[in-house]
């Protein structure tokens, strides 16, 4: 073949590129640039070459493809770009959004008994919330009936919560002012404290994954597919290129687990590869952390009192993903003549579970743990803190897969380990914590689970716990559960058997005996269904007797609606009768309106649709409701930054009016809400009858046109022509379809909108 330029798709190692490439042949050798051979998936190192004779690059194959004017590149494998597909490319997160407003939740319980006097508590919260953040405050007002005014006993008000709190969904922060409880680790405490927090927050990147996620890796020499099996379960399908792959798998387990990949080339040929691997979901990913800092006063009588805050304090906890497998902790905690600081471990040890451990030590002086209030007794010395340090270890280990599961823990603390949990109080750490579950799966044959529990408190007095239980679903969705708990060192066990039948939407049935440790038996039955979600009737009905309590009886009846829940009850004991009644929801005040709605525990979202009444509104393709006479709905039940998708039904509006869109995609901030606004604008438009001067409709497809702007159209039957946007006046252009002279026409509007008809108007 004579020198010359040939036009050719580069296909490497099977891959078709798609792409039709100048390819110089000279001297019986194939040229191609750098790029070229980039583009096609085979990046050199040499990139300052002009050309390059592909055939003359060690262990490269080439040959030319007449038929399909191809060239045909057999590289090496491990020359081909590494290829990284799977779960570990999250999504563009949105900015979270907020709007103003203000929601008010309400939960009123009354009480009254024949022989007790009655109660009503009313708890509530209030939140004001913006770009800002949330200002939030919760509390409870109880109030005898058979009280007086004056008695500020029987009426009292007692506050929980009140806190602005600020959070940063691109940094992952969220900054807390006012009352709330700190941060721990599963070997701290947490205290509330009255004062400042800053701390991560990964619930706003709800696709963010923090743990490792295993990688399965392999290589293709073809074009190939590749299936992801999980314990036997299809878990994904790839297409992939030739060359080495890296699978990051997301698997729905928590433990260990057994992949296999199968990749399937374009020749049908399968190679399979098992691979076991284990999930830790408490151990983070390499170079992330997560931490909270608290600084403030101690709360004490929290739920009794509104407002008693002791001495200044400090609690900071910290985690950070050295490797794959290494996720190390620390804790420092501090307040007057008390320094506490410690150092723990999360270790992954291959297919074999995770080992933890940690470290404490506190440095306390006097009076640190013993200046709280006296107890009604004189503690003996073991009880007092009688050092200035002490020191806390903690060791454990889990496993579990999909047959087993296995926790053991032990913490082990001196006489004289205190922290800020016990700052100025009465009470005191245990000096010796060993805890021992596990549970089996019998897969058809049920759930086996035991337990093993043994507590040393602060004055040397143990108690050892062993229970066991057993479930099953033998057939229907019915369940059996069975347990048995028994405090080694006492004479008698408690035990219990229930069965519980569902009858689909109309309830569920439930049965059970139990025997207490002193060996006396009661029985229950049952019968109660769940108020539906989307509004309805709810009910529970049930009847006990036992040795110990004698008969028990019990009605409720629940009903929900979009605007609120209400319950009431009645239950009984021999001759003693109690009433209840219970109302909760939230009260939402946003641009101008105010909405009831049931109790909005996170996010909500207001609709609108700018006065337009009647329109079906969807949340995640689910008919939520339709806008009110006002064109509003409230969501209730949005899931704080999640990107939400909220649709509008265009189909239910009038004809004269236009929306540019009837889908929007928000991630709202928690515990706010926001108003997503369907801009629904008029249509001014017009149905033009278009006339000759004898009175004739114009010829079909004669082109009109506006004069003063752009805008173009046609002339269909009976010489009607479509016009949109109109003005109030209007002169059009016609270039008649017959071939006759061009003419114009002009026209005025009887009102500024909706769509006109208009005619005949004559062009001349």
């Amino acid at each position: 073949m004579p020198n010359t330029t040939l036009y050719l798709e580069p296909v490497v190692n099977g891959r078709q590129t798609g792409q039709v490439v100048p390819v110089n042949y000279r001297g019986g050798h194939y040229y191609m640039t750098p790029q070229q051979l980039n583009d096609a998936g085979l990046p050199l190192a040499n990139q300052q070459t002009k050309e390059i004779a592909v055939d003359h690059l060690d262990k490269v194959d080439v040959s030319y493809n007449g038929e399909s004017q191809q060239l045909l590149i057999n590289v090496p494998n491990d020359w081909l770009p590494q290829q990284r597909i799977g779960a570990q490319h999250p999504l563009q997160p949105l900015p979270a959004r907020s709007s103003l407003g203000m929601l008010f939740n309400y939960d009123i319980y009354a009480n009254q008994s024949s022989r007790q006097r009655g109660y009503l508590s009313a708890w509530s919260e209030q939140r004001l919330f913006d770009g800002f953040g949330v200002i939030a405050n919760t509390g409870i007002f109880r109030s005898s009936f058979n009280s007086v005014a004056s008695d500020s006993a029987g009426h009292r008000y007692i506050r929980y919560d009140s806190q602005w709190r600020y959070t940063d969904d691109q940094r992952l922060l969220s900054f807390t002012v006012g009352d709330f409880t700190t941060g721990s680790l599963s070997w701290s405490s947490a205290v509330r404290l009255g004062g400042v927090q800053l701390a991560r927050n990964f619930g706003v990147r709800p696709d963010l994954i923090t743990y490792p996620l295993p990688q399965f890796s392999g290589q293709a020499a073809l074009p190939s597919s590749v299936d992801l099996y999980i314990n036997s379960y299809k878990d994904s399908t790839t297409n992939i290129n030739p060359g080495p792959f890296t699978l990051d798998s997301m698997p729905y387990i928590n433990g260990a687990g057994q992949a296999t990949v199968v990749t399937t080339d374009i020749q049908g040929r399968q190679v399979s590869t098992t691979v076991p691997f284990y999930v830790a979901s408490n151990l983070l990913q390499p170079g992330m952390s997560d931490f909270s800092v608290s600084v403030g006063v101690l709360r004490h009588n929290y739920g009794t009192a509104s407002a008693d805050y002791g001495q200044w304090g400090v609690s900071a906890s910290g985690r950070y993903g050295v490797t794959d497998w290494l996720t190390m902790e620390d804790r420092v905690e501090g307040a007057a003549k008390l320094a506490v600081g410690g150092l723990g471990a999360n270790i992954r040890i291959g297919q074999l579970g995770v080992l933890n451990a940690s470290y404490s030590y506190s440095q306390a002086g006097d009076n640190a743990f013993n200046g709280g209030k006296p107890n009604e007794f004189t503690p003996p010395p073991v009880y007092r803190y009688t050092a200035t340090h002490g020191t806390q270890t903690s060791v454990g280990h889990t496993y579990s897969n999909q047959h087993f599961s296995l926790n053991a823990q032990r913490i082990l603390r001196s006489a004289s380990f205190g922290d800020i949990s016990v700052y100025k109080s009465d009470y005191r750490l245990s000096r010796r914590t060993d805890q021992l579950t596990g549970s089996v799966s019998l897969n058809r044959f049920g759930n086996i689970g035991a337990g093993y529990f043994d507590v040393q408190d602060a004055i040397n007095q143990r108690t050892r716990l062993v229970n066991l239980s057993y479930s099953l679903s033998p057939w229907n969705n019915i369940n059996l559960y069975a347990s048995l708990n028994h405090e080694i060192g006492s004479r008698g066990s408690s035990a219990q058997l229930q069965i519980s039948i569902p009858f689909d939407h109309w309830g569920t049935a439930s049965l059970s005996v139990a025997r207490d440790s002193r060996n006396r038996w009661s029985e229950r039955v049952g019968y109660s269904r769940a108020a539906p979600t989307d509004g309805g009737l709810g009910w529970n009905f049930s009847y006990a007797n036992g040795q110990a309590s004698g008969a028990y009886r019990q009605a409720d009846l629940t009903w929900r609606t979009h605007l609120l829940e209400a319950q009431t009850s009645l239950y009984s004991t021999g001759n003693d009768y109690t009433y209840r009644g219970d109302v909760s929801g939230s009260l939402v005040m946003m641009n101008g309106g105010l909405y009831a709605s049931n109790t909005i525990n996170d996010a909500f979202a207001l609709v609108s649709t700018q006065g337009h009444p009647g329109i079906p509104v969807r949340y995640e393709n689910q008919l939520i409701g339709v806008t009110n006479t006002q064109g509003y709905l409230l969501v209730p039940t949005v899931t704080s930054y999640y990107h939400a998708r909220f649709q509008i039904d265009p189909l239910s509006l009038p004809a004269d009016v236009t929306l540019p869109t009837v889908e929007k995609t928000v991630a709202i901030r928690d515990h706010s809400g926001f108003l997503i606004d369907f801009p629904i604008q008029p249509i001014s438009a017009a149905d033009v009858e278009l006339v000759d001067v004898q009175g004739k409709p114009l010829p079909n497809g004669s082109q009109v046109a506006v004069v003063g702007s752009n805008q173009q159209s046609y002339v269909g039957w009976d010489g009607m022509t479509y016009i949109d946007p109109v003005k109030q006046h209007n002169r059009l252009s016609v270039i008649p379809a017959d071939g006759g002279s061009p003419c114009q026409a002009q026209f005025s509007l009887a009102k500024s909108q909706g769509i006109q008809r208009i005619g005949p108007v004559t062009c001349r």
